[in-house]
C-alpha cells in the first residue's frame, strides 16, 4: 500500500486513554486483559448483532482508543469515508463545538513492527460494521465502529439447557 494509506491509520490515534500491557494480537487476548470503558460494550454489540456491508460514502463513526498501559478505553465521535469497502483518509474526530479535526493533527503513526506483520490487502477493510484493531507507536489500540451499519436486532447465541434437562431418557 502507499504512504497515504499508512497515514490513514496513523490518524486513528489520540494520546488519551486505553488498554492493558503490550500488543495483543487477537480479539480474545484483548478481552482476556479486561479492558475497561466503552470498547467492550461496542465490540460485543457489533459482534452479537452483525452489521450491513459498508457502501461508498461518509459515515459517523465511534473512535475507540485503548491504552495498552492501563487497559482503559475511551470512545469519541468522528467521521470517516468508505470506498470499495475500505476505510480511506482522512479520518476526523468531532470536537465539543461540533466541528471536526483531522486525526493526523493529533497522532503520530502505527507501530512499525505491528504494521509489518499485517496483511496490507485487508487491513483497511470495514467488516461487521467495524475496522480492524490498529496498534500505534504510542501503544494505543484503535478501532472505528460504524453505528449506522449495525443490525437493529441483537442476535446472540442461544445457550443450551443443562445436559440433564436436554438429555432426559426418551430423547
Amino acid at each position: 500500500m502507499n504512504k497515504s494509506f499508512l497515514l490513514v491509520f496513523s490518524f486513528l490515534v489520540i494520546s488519551l486513554t486505553g488498554f492493558s500491557q503490550i500488543a495483543p494480537t487477537t480479539e480474545n487476548s484483548i478481552f482476556m486483559q479486561g479492558v475497561k470503558g466503552c470498547y467492550s460494550d461496542y465490540y460485543i454489540e457489533f459482534y452479537n448483532r452483525g452489521a450491513h456491508i459498508a457502501t461508498d460514502g461518509e459515515y459517523e463513526v465511534v473512535i475507540s482508543i485503548i491504552n495498552s498501559n492501563n487497559s482503559q478505553s475511551e470512545c469519541y465521535m468522528g467521521k470517516a469515508t468508505v470506498q470499495n469497502g475500505k476505510l480511506t483518509t482522512p479520518v476526523f474526530i468531532q470536537k465539543t463545538d461540533g466541528s471536526y479535526m483531522p486525526l493526523n493533527r493529533m497522532i503520530k503513526a502505527l507501530d512499525q513492527n505491528w504494521l509489518d506483520s499485517q496483511d496490507m490487502d485487508s487491513i483497511s477493510e470495514v467488516s461487521d460494521g467495524m475496522t480492524a484493531l490498529f496498534y500505534t507507536q504510542e501503544k494505543y489500540w484503535v478501532r472505528l465502529f460504524f453505528p449506522s451499519l449495525i443490525n437493529s436486532k441483537s442476535v446472540s447465541n442461544k445457550k443450551a439447557p443443562p445436559a440433564k434437562e436436554l438429555l432426559k431418557s426418551g430423547n
